[in-house]
């Protein structure tokens, strides 16, 4: 790729020393990257992601949210660590499963895309469940526009196990 051009998607995953000899395969799917991970005996999918931005066609959003659906259907029953790069607003809801309170307030289209999945996976968008200090809730910001939102998430199960 040129120089000139900017990248539009890419994601990575820095695993810590200690869970090296727990990864038991990884590999590509489409832009994104999962790995499986045996640690403590519990096995787990760790799945890094960038979906579209908001302002993509439709059709690349649902091929998008289509091939992770395929993805986490092919999981099956390991725990999952969903990370990445939505582009989605969430929104807050009360007594909801897969949405807490404490995300921001405004939503956007791919919203609706990531709220669907979540639910239709028992997976809890793990953001909005946690209080947070403001200058930490952030996960993206143009300081030049005073611009501030929720992009990335860290999604797992509902019943998530453990926490590494």
């Amino acid at each position: 790729m040129s120089k000139d051009r900017r990248a539009e998607r890419g994601v990575s995953i820095l695993i810590k020393k200690k869970f090296k000899k727990g990864i038991t395969n990884w590999g590509a799917v489409n832009e994104n990257i999962s790995i499986n991970i045996n640690h403590l005996g519990i096995k787990t999918t760790v799945l890094c992601v960038y979906a579209p931005s908001n302002d993509k066609v439709d059709l690349e959003k649902d091929q998008f949210y289509e091939k992770l659906n395929e993805t986490l259907i092919n999981i099956g029953t390991r725990e999952i660590i969903l990370l990445g790069d939505f582009n989605g607003h969430t929104g807050t809801k009360v007594n909801n499963q897969a949405v807490g309170l404490y995300g921001e307030t405004r939503i956007n289209d791919n919203e609706e895309h990531l709220i669907d999945l979540c639910e239709s996976h028992n997976l809890r968008i793990t953001n909005g469940y946690f209080k947070h200090k403001m200058m930490h809730k952030y996960t993206w910001e143009q300081h030049t526009r005073k611009l501030r939102s929720i992009i990335d998430y860290i999604i797992v199960k509902q019943n998530f196990k453990y926490m590494m």
